[in-house]
């Protein structure tokens, strides 16, 4: 991350496949490279409503909290922890 840009990047090392995307987002704080298992997150960002989600980070080797921004029931609330993973580069 760097400033208002987020960088995702995915690789399947199994069937060379790889995809860079750039999204504008709202991020305060020191940039920072982190990794996360990209299953776990597809299927937490499919569990959910929402078209905006904050997800909370502090260190590279601690884990995100994703909350839904919008997206759900009056009263409802919903946290979900994703645990970083080792990135190699």
């Amino acid at each position: 991350m760097a400033g208002t840009e987020l960088n995702i990047s995915a690789e399947d090392l199994d069937f060379a496949n790889k995809a860079d995307e750039r999204l504008s987002c709202d991020y305060q704080g020191d940039d920072m490279q982190i990794g996360f298992n990209s299953r776990f997150l597809s299927e937490m960002l499919s569990n959910l409503s929402a078209t905006d989600v904050l997800i909370e980070m502090s260190l590279p080797n601690r884990a995100g909290i994703l909350t839904p921004i919008d997206g759900t029931d009056e009263g409802e609330q919903v946290t979900m922890l994703v645990m970083p993973v080792m990135l190699n580069s």
